[in-house]
């Protein structure tokens, strides 16, 4: 646990395992979600079940139907697009904040990413390149040292995740994210502040244009 964070509870490991179900599509739009099946499965009780749901419905990756149900909602395109543009702007201030107080471990975890990344470049496995890029961006969110700005964004890059899982597989050529995201870590690298945070805003502005291009 980072300093300055909070401890991690059931209910956010809850959370985070039914998130990532959703996004990967594990868990498909209009699949609905059973309070029993899911405290039996997780062996929890309800309390930390519905502070999990509470999380979900905030993010509209879920739909509270009271008397009939939680369902996963339907992908928005145009709540996923608000999402893209607020996240551009706060990736940016996460790279310029990472890239004064980014320790060389977490360069090191960086760099097997990418070494992780580049051969999937050569058998593509999109969901595994969506985990990866993912992963990458949640250390730089670490190394941004600020918790309030790590959970905003982990949220946003969990919805904004969902459209590339469900719409943009065959649109966003991995080369592409591996050439970007070499170049954020040489720019954390070097430390270079400013480069880094509009590396950082350009790699979202790339997915926004994809999806006005291709979806709208």
């Amino acid at each position: 646990m980072s300093k300055g964070s909070r401890p991690h509870t059931r209910a956010d490991a809850v959370f985070e395992t039914l998130r990532d179900r959703i996004v990967h599509l594990d868990y498909p739009p209009g699949t609905m979600l059973a309070e029993k099946d899911l405290c039996e499965e997780f062996r929890i009780s309800r309390t930390p079940l519905r502070e999990a749901i509470r999380k979900l419905e905030g993010m509209r990756l879920i739909t509270v139907a009271p008397r009939f149900g939680t369902y996963v909602s339907a992908v928005d395109i145009q709540d996923v697009r608000a999402s893209f543009e607020v996240k551009s702007r706060l990736e940016q201030l996460a790279g310029e904040l990472a890239a004064r107080n980014i320790s060389e471990e977490q360069l090191g975890r960086l760099e097997e990413l990418l070494n992780e990344m580049t051969a999937l470049h050569k058998a593509p496995e999109h969901r595994q390149m969506i985990s990866i890029d993912s992963r990458f961006h949640a250390i730089i969110y670490e190394a941004a040292q600020n918790q309030i700005l790590t959970e905003i964004l982990g949220n946003l890059h969990s919805i904004c995740a969902r459209l590339w899982t469900t719409s943009l597989t065959e649109r966003i050529p991995i080369k592409d994210v591996v050439r970007q995201l070499r170049d954020i870590h040489k720019a954390l690298k070097n430390h270079e502040v400013e480069k880094t945070g509009k590396l950082m805003e350009q790699h979202v502005r790339y997915f926004i244009d994809s999806i006005k291009s291709q979806l709208l």
